[in-house]
């Protein structure tokens, strides 16, 4: 929802049911205007440069077998705010360079899904890890807000004692975890159009 001209408000989850107990969500400001919100243990911690980075874990269900196994699920989130540019925005590319520079070693890429948008663009990755065996959810997010972007990136972890079949990781990241934001509009309204770092020339002095 956008509530023009001072900021909009936005909360970026999606319901879905799982097998999983509620648990009263909890809020923390990972930045002026961007707070995390989890259902489960929520705590507000700082990076070495200083950065906030909430870390978040809930006991889970998975089912297996036509069994239900307990197990957990562990996540790490940040936001951080930069000049605007136009390939920090297409989301895709952003992953695949964080592949090719060899940051995701280990993890072997199962499934993606994609939700752009012209002021918000959601990209998430599903991956299979070893030793030991875990699958985890990378979620990438960038928000246009005035002539500058907020990038949120958060990392799930699903793990249980011995292994886990693959499943529908997803639904459990949109029920458990959400990001509410109060930032304001972007100047332009088309991404491809805004003025962006990507366009910028040296000047002669």
């Amino acid at each position: 929802m956008i509530a023009k001209p001072a900021f909009f408000l936005l909360a970026i989850a999606v319901a879905t049911p799982t097998a999983a107990q509620d648990i009263a969500p909890v809020a923390v400001d990972l930045m002026e205007g961007v707070a995390f919100v989890g259902e489960g243990g929520v705590e507000l911690e700082e990076a070495a440069d200083g950065t906030p980075v909430a870390a978040f874990w809930r006991p889970l269900s998975y089912r297996q077998n036509d069994q239900l196994l307990a197990g957990r699920m562990e996540c790490r989130a940040a936001a951080r705010r930069e000049p605007y540019r136009a390939a920090l925005y297409q989301l895709e590319q952003v992953h695949a360079a964080q592949v090719a520079q060899g940051r995701l070693e280990g993890l072997t890429e199962l499934e993606t899904r994609s939700q752009p948008g012209e002021i918000v663009s959601r990209y998430d990755v599903l991956g299979r890890r070893t030793s030991p065996r875990r699958y985890q959810v990378l979620t990438y997010i960038a928000v246009r807000t005035a002539a500058e972007l907020v990038s949120i990136r958060q990392t799930c972890s699903f793990l249980r004692d011995g292994n886990i079949y693959r499943q529908d990781f997803f639904p459990f990241v949109d029920r458990h975890t959400s990001f509410v934001l109060a930032l304001p509009p972007p100047d332009s309204a088309d991404p491809y159009t805004a003025p962006t770092l990507d366009s910028i020339t040296d000047i002669a002095s």
